[in-house]
């Protein structure tokens, strides 16, 4: 239902608007990724072209001032070197004239009001979106986030979007000391430190950005975008092992079939496999690839298809033919009632009978569950 007053401005909306008339806001929830959310590897541009089907949809990509950005890439240690003007090449998508025309509009407010830091900041954040599709308003938006940095220079959110304007340019000599500044401010953020740790690969300082990811993980041990970019830095380092696992742990986090799908070819890629092998299939079943038996590979389908922990499963560690460990992360035990939690366990002891019947196994079956941070064993399954 959408809001009578806009959340972000104030403006009062009409009767069934959508979008602040103002500032262009949303009125029919926050629309927004939090910025701990997964982010693909593609150019962000090739990623967002998708909306330009319907002109509210292109509104709503461009005047929600979310960041959906590329990661490090499949990067060389050294790290890709940047353009000679610091911005990235990137494929211009045409902006519909109406869209053209608010950012104007909002512009000239801007410049109307050369002190009014919240209108300065609506405008970088609107070029910012607008960049995604097409970089000649990088520029702007920068100019935006310094017109608001030299009103305040500890504005958290102006800090925050020039940081994500270099990020987006891979211009990582500026970006550092943005994101530095930023988090002296707001430590705690761990997608502003993984993307810090991304420009620090970008600098050429691989083992720099493997110690920023680490951080986050100790702090965020489930944040998918750090073991993602964590994997990719140490395949560029040669050190593949390391990055299957981190991109093992990442499957489990991915949010959804497109992320699993991606992640799932570049497993297939570190392996010398072809990309569709490692591909999900359309219920995200593990495939039975001669390290899974048919046993396990349904065991695995069955928890994975749970409505509840199924989302929140990291991996499968399997040390026998009928014995194992599920891995899951944000998925608190203790706090079920008695009830519920023998209700839930039940329910996966009917689930190892069925894949035991249907796939015959010798022994007793035991199925511990693990918690993904501290490595407590929360519940044990057994047959």
């Amino acid at each position: 239902m959408p809001s009578r007053f806009c959340p972000r401005c104030g403006t009062k909306s009409a009767s069934g608007a959508k979008f602040c008339a103002d500032c262009g806001a949303s009125l029919g929830g926050d629309g927004a990724t939090t910025n701990g959310g997964w982010r693909t590897l593609a150019v962000a541009s090739s990623v967002l072209v998708v909306f330009l089907g319907t002109g509210m949809a292109i509104w709503t990509t461009i005047l929600e001032p979310h960041t959906l950005r590329h990661g490090p890439a499949a990067a060389p240690a050294s790290g890709p070197a940047a353009p000679a003007d610091g911005a990235q090449v990137k494929t211009k998508t045409e902006i519909p004239a109406q869209v053209k025309t608010f950012i104007a509009d909002l512009a000239a407010k801007a410049k109307a009001s050369p002190k009014d830091v919240e209108t300065w900041m609506k405008l970088g954040q609107v070029d910012a979106r607008a960049a995604q599709l097409d970089p000649r308003y990088q520029p702007e938006a920068i100019a935006a986030f310094e017109h608001v940095l030299e009103l305040d220079p500890k504005n958290v959110d102006g800090l925050r979007g020039l940081a994500n304007v270099y990020y987006d340019r891979d211009d990582h000599q500026k970006a550092i000391p943005i994101y530095e500044r930023y988090l002296a401010l707001r430590p705690d953020d761990a997608s502003a430190r993984t993307d810090l740790g991304t420009m620090y690969l970008y600098g050429g300082d691989p083992a720099k950005a493997i110690g920023t990811y680490k951080d986050v993980l100790k702090k965020n041990p489930s944040f998918l975008q750090a073991h993602y970019n964590l994997a990719v830095t140490y395949h560029g380092q040669g050190n593949d092992p390391a990055a299957l696992s981190e991109l093992q742990i990442a499957r489990g986090l991915a949010p959804d079939d497109t992320a699993r799908k991606q992640i799932d070819d570049m497993i297939a890629s570190l392996k010398g496999e072809p990309a569709h092998a490692a591909a999900a299939p359309p219920a995200a079943a593990p495939p039975v690839d001669g390290t899974r038996s048919a046993f396990q590979a349904a065991v695995e389908r069955a928890f994975r298809s749970h409505p509840i922990m199924g989302s929140r499963i990291v991996r499968f560690e399997w040390s026998g033919p009928a014995t194992g460990r599920v891995v899951v992360q944000n998925f608190p035990m203790e706090g079920m009632p008695a009830a519920v939690r023998d209700k839930f366990t039940a329910h996966l002891q009917d689930e190892l009978r069925s894949a035991r019947t249907a796939n015959p196994v010798e022994g007793a079956i035991r199925v511990e569950i693990a918690d993904a941070g501290s490595g407590d064993v929360m519940a044990t399954i057994t047959l």
